[in-house]
């Protein structure tokens, strides 16, 4: 029986010609031209599996990662999961895959690949998430408590919505991300292209820092800010920055007040 943990620290992950490679627990996970494979082996026999159950109480930390494909989940009240996972097997009918201890955990019945690439559905709304992929997008959605959503990815679109946690982390290559209607303790978001785009969201402690990425915020609240770029610049439209430091290459901080909010502070 082979045995295969898939859900673990992702290493960095790279494009090789039309396809993407990563690193997951020491097996290489390729795409080649929408073809997977694990370990050089092809999984190409594909199935929807349906898991349920109960977060146990002692561990509401769990860790999803899916090389290409989308991770969707959302937040509900209570400790039930309902998850639907796209699995991938180099053998027809063969491999299972069961949550245990925050972690999607494989088998194989006929010493075959097996790989989990897609997974959504609801968990705990007071759960902690660390989300990983290569290419696949990922959404997160109201999750809400004392709790902390990381989320790295190489190219896909990060968007994080309706969330009230201590801490938000997002790790993006290309990838663009957007917060909507979220707020958060502690954000730090980094990204090397992608830009950022934040909407009616409170932040107590902000930092973000891009390579070329522009950082958007709109009809939002900062206490504390700070934006490193070398090429991006900082848009904020309708947005209150208690303080805010900056330190960007070629890239410029604008501070827009439209017509709407203008009047309404006037009392018009």
């Amino acid at each position: 029986m082979l045995r295969l943990t898939l859900i673990a620290l992702m290493t960095p992950m790279f494009l090789v010609g039309c396809g993407v490679t990563a690193s997951l627990h020491g097996v290489d996970i390729s795409d080649h031209d929408g073809r997977l494979f694990v370990a050089g082996n092809p999984v190409d026999f594909h199935r929807e599996v349906s898991l349920q159950g109960e977060m146990d109480e002692a561990n509401l930390r769990l860790v999803l990662v899916s090389p290409t494909a989308v991770v969707d989940v959302v937040g509900g009240p209570g400790n039930s999961y309902e998850l639907v996972v796209d699995l991938y097997t180099e053998y027809e009918n063969d491999g299972l895959v069961e949550l245990q201890d925050g972690q999607l955990m494989t088998w194989s019945d006929m010493d075959g690949a097996v790989l989990v690439n897609g997974i959504r559905g609801r968990l705990p709304e007071n759960i902690s998430l660390d989300v990983m992929t290569a290419t696949g997008d990922v959404l997160v959605t109201s999750f809400v408590g004392a709790v902390d959503v990381k989320v790295e990815t190489g190219t896909g679109s990060v968007q994080v919505a309706d969330c009230n946690v201590g801490v938000l982390h997002v790790d993006t290559g290309t990838g663009e991300v957007r917060v909507n209607e979220t707020v958060a303790e502690d954000v730090k978001v980094e990204m090397g292209t992608g830009s950022l785009t934040v909407r009616a969201s409170d932040f107590v402690l902000f930092h973000g820092d891009s390579a070329t990425g522009n950082f958007l915020f709109q009809t939002s609240r900062l206490d504390r800010a700070a934006f490193v770029s070398g090429l991006g610049d900082v848009r904020l439209t309708d947005t209150l920055v208690s303080h805010m430091d900056s330190a960007l290459g070629t890239g410029r901080v604008e501070v827009r007040e439209t017509e709407t909010k203008a009047n309404d502070k006037s009392g018009n």
